[in-house]
């Protein structure tokens, strides 16, 4: 059984081609289903995130090219032809390998990945979609994921000004869930950070924004309070994280009003994030004690020295996964010979039941030793046929193997090709050694 990989991603498909193909659960299982009926797809799993779609795809009586001709077709988006990408067998592997374990993401690292393909693999084994083949395939890419994530460094440096703010911020405070932060201003930067922050367990949100139905939004959004922007300074000693991002000419909040606060903090620190251009907090706010500000360019050096440190690490996670894809190869190498085992053990079990069904016509044996003849027939075969297949098992990953399964088809006159035989170059062998 042959694995597929048909898919679109952000390296070579345009985002707006990348939106059409953002299906929901029941479309998804409308178009296995299709697959199904009309290529005979026995396992199968979708991946789609806002990044990829990606079909997984084993049984299939087609080839990666009809399948992706019929995605085109229903779709109605003769465009993502030349988009897509087709990886079969240990090549498909790789790149599930690759995409687990972050080292295909847009961001080299992040961790929402893992979770997405879990997900994603979860969903279709629960609807019986995949077996023999994409269970050990998808098991095997969470193992080689999980092996990347604990022994390399590639998710432990931020590499989004977002996060980096975060990062800076745990290192001030170790504990986040107790604080308080004030979101000012609705820049994306800025709500992405908002975002880590409550992640990482923040609870108290304030949100204050020059349009007020814009607070209003963002606070629901993250189960904080809408403060209106003219009341920033009452309640800006509230506040332990303070995020601006607005489009002010001019700093927002200067020296004078986080000395207030600091008093009125008693000892605590304050963390203010400045991701506006030109800055929101006045840059002499840093040098007050008990005050860390740190703006765009300063988060912008925390991520190029982590860019350069994840691209290392990444490396390293490579040639893990390359330790990890080597099980795989021989695992594949095993797959291509069992067809042969198969038939070999049909034809001899054919021979056999036909010569023990002439045997009882004849003979005047009860039920209970009619049946025992066709036990003892079959330990027969059993133990004839033990040797042959783990002989034949030792055929894989030979560069003669297609050569030696076609003389295993004359010998035993097996009924059709060997599955797994390509064309070769026969070399000229000699019986005599010179």
């Amino acid at each position: 059984m042959k694995l597929h990989l048909v898919g679109w991603s952000f390296h070579g498909t345009p985002v707006e081609f990348r939106d059409r193909l953002s299906l929901g659960e029941t479309a998804q299982v409308e178009l296995a289903d299709r697959l199904r009926n009309r290529h005979g797809v026995r396992e199968l799993v979708i991946l789609s995130t806002c990044n990829r779609f990606e079909l997984y795809c084993a049984g299939s009586e087609g080839t990666s090219g009809t399948i992706i001709k019929t995605l085109v077709e229903d779709l109605g988006e003769l465009q993502l032809g030349p988009t897509a990408y087709l990886l079969e067998d240990i090549e498909a592997v790789r790149h599930l390998f690759r995409v687990t374990s972050s080292l295909d993401s847009m961001v080299l690292g992040e961790p929402q990945i893992f979770g997405q393909v879990k997900d994603a693999y979860r969903f279709y084994t629960e609807a019986g979609w995949t077996g023999k083949l994409l269970n050990p395939i998808f098991s095997k890419a969470f193992r080689a994921a999980k092996r990347v994530r604990s022994e390399t460094g590639i998710a432990s440096n931020a590499v989004s000004v977002s996060y980096a703010a975060v990062q800076l911020a745990r290192q001030i405070f170790e504990d986040l869930s107790g604080l308080s932060v004030m979101m000012v201003g609705a820049g994306e930067m800025a709500e992405l950070a908002l975002e880590h922050l409550v992640r990482n367990g923040l609870r108290r949100l304030m949100v204050v924004n020059r349009t007020f139905a814009n607070a209003v939004r963002l606070a629901e959004r993250y189960g904080g309070a809408a403060i209106q922007f003219r009341e920033l300074e009452s309640y800006l000693a509230d506040a332990d994280i303070v995020i601006t991002s607005t489009g002010a000419t001019s700093p927002i909040i200067n020296v004078p009003m986080v000395q207030d606060c600091l008093r009125n903090h008693r000892g605590r620190q304050m963390f203010f994030i400045d991701i506006a251009v030109p800055r929101d907090v006045h840059p002499e706010v840093h040098d007050l004690p008990g005050a860390y500000c740190y703006d765009i360019d300063d988060l912008q050096n925390v991520v190029s020295v982590n860019q350069a440190e994840r691209l290392q690490q990444a490396e390293e996670a490579r040639q893990l996964l390359e330790e990890e894809l080597v099980q795989v190869r021989h695992w594949f190498q095993e797959l291509s010979v069992v067809p042969a085992i198969r038939k070999l053990r049909k034809t001899f079990e054919k021979t056999a039941e036909a010569e023990v069904q002439r045997f009882l016509n004849r003979s005047k044996l009860d039920a209970a030793e009619s049946e025992e003849v066709q036990r003892m027939v079959r330990r027969i075969l059993n133990k004839l046929l033990h040797s042959p297949s783990r002989t034949i098992r030792k055929f894989s990953g030979r560069d003669d193997q297609p050569l030696l399964l076609e003389f295993l088809h004359e010998l035993h006159n097996l009924p059709t090709a060997p599955e797994s035989a390509e064309p070769i170059r026969k070399q000229h062998l000699s019986l005599v050694k010179r």
